[in-house]
């Protein structure tokens, strides 16, 4: 009899040990084999952290170990499903994945929540942006203006309405629901007063020591905002600039409750505005502000100066590193050795679709502009596919492949966040541009290299 009841145990226990072995799974019905990957979100931030084929019946079972904030699963073909994870298993069930109504999660309440959520709020948006034409452009006096304001603030209310049942539910969704929801606008109010009340009132559902809000896009997106409303059409670039640092300054302030957080928020302003090219503003970043308020370690303060130092590196008017070593067809180059009267340096990855596009667009420039010579590191990328796209764009150029992905040195040195990054250095390799994109580059030769 006790032999027959330890079977039994192991019999159970192996059954709970199968039912739960899955983390994540989904059924698509609409669309073809292929393989499926898990991406963890952070900020804007998409890292791939499994993938797999799904099976002859379209299902993807991942067993991956996962912790607590948002997740996707992205198709090998594009479209995405998003989902947030909260220690327990998440199943799905989607009809069609152009479709947000008809996908299902089955068994988690969170995700359920956080799914009609979404849908509600898109359902929302466009109802509002219908009708805010109508308030900015119609006579404040006729009875369309006034039948508008009404059906606006009904909107409104319904939506705040529908998300507050939500909230009650108190789970991971409810915590997301609550930053991510738009506050609704006092319409007795005029536009400038309205902007004045948002400003002050932006943050007061957002709770800056809850933590599970870093692997999420909710609250990068929401300081997004914040900082987008801080400009408006009257404003001079001086003025604008001045608003996004005091933009920046209101949300650090905020974020010092906790370290982790604020080191959070400090490296998504400072990577943000380097990537947007706003000099002015990471200058600004590379103090710090409201440091001395942190309570952190030594080790942990060190952290942050060296988050400031890497930001403040590769900058317009300093001496780019020289990078040197052999091309991926096994040619001895070195930067510094070039002698050209400019030379773009040029970050990217195979995997990054924008970048072998940006691939073709180079050749074509390079051609036309017989001044320009061309230096590519490589981040990420099968070197065989990485030989196969320069032989096939004919592409002149040094193009370098360590390997070591985003630990390649050169990489840290114009600490390089996202790929594409370009870089324009003149003829003593000083850098004099750094391009947000192939079509700014274009721009900036255009107006200032061939005057």
């Amino acid at each position: 009899m006790k032999s027959f009841k330890s079977l039994i145990i192991i019999l159970f226990l192996f059954i709970r040990l199968n039912v739960c072995s899955q983390t994540v799974s989904g059924t698509f019905f609409n669309l073809p084999q292929q393989k499926v990957y898990l991406n963890a979100c952070s900020g804007f931030y998409v890292e791939t952290i499994d993938s797999v084929m799904m099976s002859q019946d379209k299902r993807v079972d991942f067993n991956t170990q996962l912790t607590k904030g948002m997740y996707q699963l992205e198709t090998e073909y594009g479209p995405t499903v998003e989902f947030i994870y909260d220690d327990a298993p998440v199943r799905m069930i989607v009809k069609n994945i152009y479709d947000k109504k008809s996908i299902e999660f089955i068994g988690s309440q969170a995700n359920s929540d956080w799914h009609i959520y979404e849908i509600f709020k898109e359902q929302t948006f466009e109802s509002l942006n219908v009708l805010k034409p109508i308030l900015r452009e119609c006579d404040a006096k006729s009875n369309l203006y006034a039948t508008t304001i009404k059906e606006y603030s009904s909107l409104q209310d319904k939506f705040i309405a529908f998300t507050d049942s939500l909230i009650l539910n108190d789970n991971y969704a409810s915590t997301l629901i609550r930053v991510d929801r738009f506050m609704p606008l006092n319409l007795e109010l005029d536009f400038k007063r309205q902007r004045e009340d948002l400003i002050a009132n932006f943050f007061n559902d957002v709770d800056f020591k809850e933590l599970s809000l870093i692997p999420t896009t909710i609250l990068t997106n929401k300081i997004f905002d914040f900082l987008s409303i801080q400009l408006t059409k009257d404003q001079n670039e001086e003025q604008k600039i001045m608003a996004l640092i005091l933009g920046c300054d209101n949300v650090l302030n905020r974020a010092i409750v906790e370290y982790e957080m604020y080191r959070f928020v400090y490296q998504f302003l400072l990577e943000t505005f380097k990537e947007l090219r706003f000099e002015e503003v990471v200058d600004y970043l590379t103090r710090i502000p409201y440091s001395e308020d942190i309570e952190c370690t030594e080790e942990q303060y060190q952290e942050l100066l060296s988050m400031a130092e890497f930001n403040s590196r590769a900058g317009i008017g300093s001496l780019a590193e020289n990078i040197s070593g052999k091309t991926v067809f096994d040619k001895d180059f070195s930067l510094y050795d070039i002698d050209s009267d400019y030379t773009i340096v040029y970050f990217w990855s195979y995997t990054c679709e924008h970048c072998r596009e940006n691939i073709k667009d180079l050749k074509v420039f390079l051609d036309e502009n017989p001044k320009f010579s061309l230096v590519a590191v490589s981040v990420k990328g099968d070197l065989k596919k990485i030989k196969n796209i320069i032989k096939k764009n004919k592409i002149d150029g040094f193009f370098y492949h360590d390997g070591l992905e985003w630990d390649c040195p050169y990489v840290d040195a114009y600490a390089v966040t996202a790929t594409p990054s370009f870089f324009i250095l003149d003829k003593d390799k000083k850098i004099v541009y750094k391009p947000f994109d192939f079509k700014e580059l274009v721009n900036f030769v255009n107006l200032i290299v061939k005057q």
